[in-house]
């Protein structure tokens, strides 16, 4: 079963690529499809980008290219955020879809 805060490996145009499951489990369970943001080892100085650390690897969970995708294009899942990590990613979505006019 797919989850909110899994690391999958995303076949894409036929490269894979990790990226965060964002959607929320009720919607994972139930769609065919799920949200996904990006993980990416471009590193872009943006305060809404999270450092993390994947296979050895630095990188960057994108929530500015957020995207829909088939479960099936999820290939492999090869973890799960730390719970400190998303609760930090669930801080930045709230803001970024929670305008508050400010």
């Amino acid at each position: 079963m797919v989850e909110r805060g899994d690391v999958y490996m995303c076949e894409s145009h036929g490269v894979e690529k990790p990226c965060v499951v964002i959607s929320p489990n009720e919607m994972a369970e139930t769609m065919p499809y799920v949200l996904i943001a990006p993980i990416t080892t471009a590193e872009r100085h943006l305060p809404f980008r999270l450092g993390v650390k994947l296979r050895g690897q630095q990188g960057q969970i994108a929530p500015d290219m957020i995207h829909a995708v088939p479960k099936s294009d999820l290939v492999v899942r090869i973890g799960s955020l730390p719970d400190s990590l998303m609760a930090e990613l669930n801080g930045i979505l709230r803001e970024m879809f929670c305008y508050t006019g400010k």
